[in-house]
């Protein structure tokens, strides 16, 4: 683990102050909570207390049969604008999908109502793929067609029935059967004020229609008649006896405004949990809370995912404390919100003559109970936070500055030999007096005897070289003078592997010191430009010359390539490498040379037929006095070659690279140097 994590984790070690800070938030919040519900339902019982004592201003009817949504009962609910009548529901502001009612038919229809100040609205779905267009001139004894019929109860109580019908999609107006007074004919009439539009879907139609409320009583109910399955004519059928209609409390939202305070929502319920009217609106920020306590709330937050959801369904409320108040006890619960939030709910019955009429339900977002925990705590989560950033900062910024300090001296160490040999001394972080800088100075005394004892073996060649000519050329004149002497024929065999000998040392003496005038010579080369096509054309007929048991292949391009470099030094480099191809090639193989252009630089390869190279060796081949060659000739190697052919590539700002064919049969070397 790096220096920096060690450091972190022992700076983390500063969170147990906030942690003790937020467990006693915690502590402080269950307290906070419980006050938090018992004031929230003596609110609820005394707006309860209040509206019981006026109930005609609460409860539209006294009908207090219970909702029944199978039987037709339907519920209206407030419209805050007047939809406009264009066959849909989008423009209505109301979440809920329309509700499935029974029929006398058995033909199904999905209904929802809505009411203004001076409207009724219905909206209906019905599924009917086969469209039977209403005649132009209705006769109700024998015309059959689509239809879709509202029975409504007046104020006064009598029953009214109505149809909807068209010939075409589009607006429309109700119409009714009725007898003229002089003839016993029955006749279709239409009633203008009651308007609809008919809209045709790939189902069947939609039916939005709006009727003045001065045409409403209590009851309403809907019957869908399909023109191709009923019989030839149609009378209007007595009303069934459910299709109660419940309608939200003219006034009310009003009245219970003046009971609530901000940040708080109101609603009384019928004893059906039916909405009658509702005020205010639950906050989503704390009242005058402190923005600097509010960044860290996110640890104190309680997780609200496993409370029961706040279900308003079809304008009817669910929930425990709605079942208990309805019930005629009073109670509290925390609920989840639709975006998340954790709400608090608390219903108090409303007790009318010593029947439940229905309740108060009030709802307050737990935002207000963390005011209070803000308020108590922002200066102790703040002092406690600030003491643990600063502590991380410091030990983060100082655990940088020692990973900085390693990693420099690791790139130096890394770096300390360079691509020519040569022995970087100088270490950084060396003048500090701390372990760092010990740890620097040692580098520097361990690099310092390396490059003793590498230069010593830089120089050995070349000492041993200069040493061992003089002897070495004593030798051979003395074998030479023996020679002239007559001896006989085992004496001269003697003299034969004496001289042998001495050849192979000379050998050796010069492949020792190659290494050293190879690094002389590019030192003192100069740069001149020249054409390394024609260069490689003249050497390799010359290899030609002086390899005739070997076949030499070129790929050369048609124009030429000029090189800014050192000639000589290019030949040597050619030499290198086909000496190399040479000795591995068998003797009916090829040896190719190929210069291609490639972006910014020439390629040039030289490959050979023989044995693939093992991938072991591979980023050995280019270093000095490496050697793998085993049992291939008796000359002696050491390795200097490819050394060389590298060394050369570099000053002339190019790479040497070594790999096996994809064929198969043999290896491929490659330099790569820089155009002009």
């Amino acid at each position: 683990m790096s220096i920096r994590l060690q450091l972190s984790g022992v700076a983390l070690t500063t969170l147990v102050l906030p942690w003790a800070g937020c467990h006693y938030a915690r502590e402080l919040e269950s307290s906070l909570r419980s006050s938090q519900e018992q004031s929230l339902l003596a609110s609820a019982s005394t707006i309860a207390n209040a509206l019981s004592a006026q109930p005609q201003r609460v409860f539209r009817n006294a009908d207090l049969r219970a909702f029944d949504a199978r039987g037709g009962d339907l519920y209206v609910h407030p419209l805050m604008n007047q939809p406009l009548l264009d066959g849909y529901q989008e423009d209505w502001g109301i979440p809920w999908d329309p509700i499935s009612l029974p029929t006398v038919n058995g033909y199904p229809v999905r209904l929802q109502a809505g009411s203004t100040e001076r409207y009724l609205y219905l909206y209906a779905e019905v599924d009917d793929a086969h469209f039977d267009p209403e005649p132009i001139d209705v006769r109700p004894d024998q015309e059959r067609f689509d239809r879709f019929e509202v029975w409504l109860e007046g104020r006064d109580g009598t029953i009214a029935n109505y149809f909807f019908a068209t010939n075409a999609p589009g607006l429309t107006a109700a119409q009714y059967v009725a007898k003229d007074q002089d003839e016993d004919t029955a006749r279709v009439r239409a009633e203008t004020r009651i308007q609809a539009y008919w809209l045709q879907t790939v189902q069947g139609y939609h039916l939005e229609a709006r009727i003045p409320l001065s045409f409403v009583g209590g009851r309403l109910w809907t019957q869908v008649r399909d023109g191709g399955k009923g019989s030839a004519g149609f009378t209007p059928e007595s009303h069934p006896a459910g299709g109660r209609l419940f309608f939200t409390t003219d006034g009310l939202d009003g009245l219970l405004d003046t009971f609530i305070r901000e940040g708080t929502r109101a609603t009384v319920i019928d004893a059906n949990a039916l909405e009658l009217g509702s005020a205010g609106q639950v906050s989503t920020q704390p009242q005058g809370s402190d923005e600097a306590g509010g960044w860290y709330r996110a640890w104190l937050e309680t997780d609200a995912s496993g409370l029961p959801p706040l279900t308003v369904a079809g304008g009817r409320f669910g929930g425990a404390s709605v079942r208990s108040a309805l019930a005629g006890e009073p109670r509290s619960e925390w609920m989840r919100g639709e975006d998340g939030s954790m709400l608090l709910a608390a219903a108090a019955p409303i007790i009318v003559d010593g029947v439940t009429r229905g309740a108060v339900v009030l709802e307050q977002n737990a935002e207000q109970m963390l005011k209070l925990r803000a308020t108590a705590f922002t200066r102790l989560i703040h002092s406690t936070v600030l003491a643990t950033a600063t502590a991380m900062i410091v030990m983060l910024l100082f655990a940088a500055w020692i990973t900085f300090r390693i990693g420099r001296l690791r790139n130096a160490a890394d770096g300390a030999l360079g691509s020519d040999g040569k022995i970087r001394l100088d270490m950084p972080e060396s003048s500090s007096s701390d372990e760092i800088g010990a740890l620097a100075r040692g580098f520097e005394r361990l690099l310092a005897r390396l490059n003793e004892h590498t230069q010593y073996l830089r120089t050995l060649g070349g000492k041993l070289s200069h040493e061992l000519r003089t002897p070495l050329t004593i030798v051979r004149s003395s074998l030479d003078n023996l020679e002239s002497h007559d001896l006989h024929e085992e004496q001269l065999s003697y003299i034969t592997r004496a001289r042998e000998g001495t050849q192979r040392l000379q050998t050796i003496l010069t492949s020792l010191g190659s290494a050293a005038r190879v690094e002389e010579s590019i030192k003192q080369a100069e740069r001149v430009n020249f054409d390394l096509r024609t260069l490689i054309a003249s050497t390799v007929g010359a290899y030609r010359d002086g390899f005739p048991d070997s076949t030499f292949r070129q790929e050369l391009p048609d124009d030429p390539c000029f090189l800014r470099g050192a000639p000589d030094l290019i030949a040597q480099l050619l030499d290198k490498l086909i000496e190399n191809a040479v000795d591995f090639c068998p003797a009916a193989g090829s040896i190719l040379i190929r210069l291609t252009r490639v972006p910014g630089s020439f390629m040039l390869e030289v490959g050979n037929d023989g044995p693939r190279i093992a991938a072991h060796v591979l980023p050995h081949l280019f270093e000095s006095l490496y050697e793998q060659r085993s049992g291939r000739d008796d000359k002696p190697h050491f390795g200097l070659g490819l050394y060389i052919v590298r060394l050369i590539a570099e000053f002339h700002g190019g790479t040497a690279r070594a790999a096996n064919r994809e064929d198969g049969g043999g290896a491929v070397f490659t330099v790569n140097l820089p155009m002009i």
